[in-house]
């Protein structure tokens, strides 16, 4: 037997080396740590089991299955920590039971003396074959499988046809070779670089599974060549060593690395902090997008950002991009303009997931029907993001209206695709939504004033131009009745024509100009809608519209003032006939439904569109040939709209025709109609 004295310090050293790699477990939990930590307690074992090689009987080969059993599975729990799937667990837990009970069975068939040639065979065919079927079965083949797999193959062929010509020991001597030379090459694959703790590690493993083949040849050839014993355990301690120098190397990494993500993140918060209080300034936003998305690849994973905005609340155009390149940009320019929507945003989001409040992880399957701008990028398989992925910020009201969109991918790295890191880009989108409803809400404030200032123009000139006006129309009038017939009767009667056209002109201006009280009462919408019908059945049969109305299943009553109600829906209905003449196709859609505390009423005709949407509004703006209107039908409509307290918006349609979307708002404690509006 071994003197005490000899082993003793090698198994105080091991259980130094054991209790500091339970010490690192419980500050830096990881299932590769765990590994080590077993397969050093089971080296130990193999040293502490070995002071009783000699104790007599069955005894010494309980000891022996032991010693031989840990030496054996720690070669499996290292090489089980630096697989390609080590994170995964049951992966793992796995891949040691698969080899591990044909290990212990060899093992204890081995020491038992046992001649079982078939039980050693298969033994080692699951051992060598088995384990690289089974990373084959739940991984891909890689470079690194490559390497490795051979050898296995290799090494389990030659272990076969030695255990078939009844040599048992040449496999478990293939075993310990193998299992503890292989992590060499793994060691070096996991890390990736030459840094002291992996440059060790690999050289130590190199020489532990070296010391198996050198020492069998030394006991054959060179068996009276006496060799210290503790030469034999120096890789051991190389590989110790070279782990926890790895784990420290690691450590240093990960904190140089929170400092640099904390020194980003400062920069990315105060460049943020730049815009933003640019952006309540009250600058012009599209000249700040093209900061907006530099800044955000500059400071987030992200390497492509683009700003998608909209100006007729319909398609998209790139306010900002960064990342881009010009071929990228036309193919983005296209899809704005013939196949993103802006009313599909909502789908789109809702068909994500979600990856903090405002923004949205897309996957490819999400993305069918969109057609995003692909990538020159390639991603490898992984939970976090695959080829095709995106990322959506909406840029939405307060008033819950959408304006635009942020759209982000190909990040820098894959697992910083968090809440986290979205959060400070939602905040930045969340300012951008608001300027841009502030400037949506000033235009309205400057368009009030103006309608404001222009009402009170019009009153003034209006009833100057209509006393002599009435005399006009009075004299030709009396004239009639002098002359009967001739030309001179055809010239008077198209001059009273002209005065009454001018009259009706007049008498439009002191309505756009009128300040009048409302006198709101809760109205059956459908039923208004039917009786403006009624007032316009002439003038639609008269033109061959095919007129559509799908006005949503208890609709609930609106407050509104009836007749200025009804003066909405003539004018719209009046604009939309006229739009429709010289179509080919000819169509308008009355449709209306409830969204939240609001009904929605959309007027759709199939005409040419509006040429300027921003100028729909806009007080004697027209498309319509000279003589045929004033301007002034939407610039009423917009100002009773607003004094019902609800939104009136104009769009165009795809590929042609124009929308105009009343929003009114449904209220509680109004006057019921004394009777029901029929319709």
């Amino acid at each position: 037997m071994t003197p005490l004295s000899d082993k003793l310090p090698t198994i105080l050293v091991l259980g130094v080396l054991v209790g500091i790699f339970v010490a690192l477990g419980r500050h830096a939990r990881s299932l590769r740590l765990k590994l080590w930590t077993t397969a050093w307690i089971l080296i130990f074992l193999h040293f502490l089991f070995g002071l009783f090689e000699q104790a007599g009987g069955n005894w010494t080969r309980v000891v022996f299955i032991i010693e031989d059993g840990s030496l054996a599975l720690s070669a499996l729990f290292f090489v089980g920590s630096l697989t390609i799937f080590h994170e995964d667990r049951k992966l793992t837990q796995g891949m040691l039971v698969l080899a591990g009970v044909p290990v212990l069975a060899y093992i204890v068939a081995l020491d038992c003396d046992r001649d079982w040639r078939s039980l050693y065979i298969v033994c080692l065919a699951v051992i060598f074959y088995g384990v690289p079927f089974y990373v084959t079965l739940f991984r891909k083949l890689t470079r690194e499988a490559l390497g490795w797999m051979p050898i296995s193959v290799v090494a389990g062929t030659i272990s076969i046809f030695r255990a078939w010509r009844h040599d048992r020991d040449f496999g478990f001597l293939a075993l310990l070779t193998v299992g503890f030379a292989l992590p060499a090459f793994l060691y070096w694959r996991r890390y990736r670089r030459w840094s002291p703790g992996v440059t060790t590690g690999v050289i130590g493993f190199l020489l532990w599974g070296l010391v198996f083949p050198v020492g069998a040849v030394m006991d054959s050839y060179w068996h009276n060549l006496h060799i210290n014993p503790e030469l034999w355990n120096v890789p051991k301690f190389f590989v110790a060593f070279a782990m926890i120098l790895t784990l420290l190397e690691d450590k240093s990494a990960y904190l140089q690395a929170a400092r640099e993500r904390e020194r980003k993140l400062n920069r990315q918060l105060q460049k943020f902090a730049e815009i933003t209080s640019r952006l309540l300034s009250g600058v012009e936003v599209s000249s700040l997008c093209r900061e907006i998305a530099q800044a955000i690849t500059e400071t987030s994973t992200f390497l492509r950002v683009t700003i998608l905005l909209s100006h007729d609340g319909r398609s998209f155009y790139p306010a900002g991009h960064s990342g881009f390149d010009s071929e990228a940009v036309r193919q983005m320019e296209y899809r704005c303009t013939h196949l993103w929507r802006l009313n599909r945003l909502a789908e789109l989001c809702r068909s994500g997931v979600a990856l903090g409040p405002n923004s949205f992880l897309l996957r490819p399957s999400d993305l069918e029907n969109y057609s995003p701008v692909p990538s020159a990028l390639q991603f490898e398989a992984s939970p976090h993001w695959e080829n095709g992925t995106f990322v959506v910020v909406p840029l939405k009201s307060g008033r819950g209206t959408y304006m635009g969109c942020l759209g982000m991918d190909d990040p820098r790295d894959v697992t910083r695709v968090t809440a986290g890191e979205m959060s400070r880009i939602e905040l930045l989108a969340g300012d951008l939504a608001v300027t841009l409803d502030n400037a949506a809400l000033h235009r309205q404030l400057v368009r009030s004033e103006k309608l404001a200032a222009i009402g009170q123009l019009v009153a003034g000139v209006a009833h100057e131009l209509n006393n002599p006006l009435t005399s006009i129309v009075g004299y030709s009038e009396l004239l009639t009745d002098e002359i009967r017939e001739g030309a001179t009767r055809q010239k008077l009667d198209k001059m009273i024509r002209e005065a009454q056209r001018m009259k009706r002109i007049i008498e439009s201006l002191l309505r756009f100009a009128r300040q009048s009280s409302l006198e709101k009462k809760s109205a059956n919408l459908e039923g208004l809608v039917h009786e403006a019908l009624a007032l316009h059945d002439y003038h639609i049969s008269q033109h061959n519209v095919d007129l559509r109305v799908e006005i949503e299943a208890d609709l609930p009553q609106v407050a509104v003032d009836e007749d200025q109600f009804k003066q909405i829906l003539l004018n719209l209905l009046t604009n939309s006939i006229d739009a429709l003449q010289g179509m080919s196709r000819r169509r308008i859609t009355i449709s209306a439904s409830r969204r939240d505390d609001r009904v929605i009423l959309c007027f759709d005709d199939s005409g040419p569109g509006f040429s300027e949407i921003n100028r729909v509004f806009d007080p004697f703006y027209t498309t319509k040939a000279v003589g045929k209107g004033t301007g002034l039908g939407l610039s009423i409509c917009y100002g009773i709209v607003k004094e019902h307290g609800g939104e009136i918006h104009a769009m165009n349609l795809d590929p042609h025709g124009a929308r105009i979307v009343l929003e009114l708002p449904v209220q509680a404690g109004v006057s019921q109609p004394d009777t029901a509006v029929v319709s």
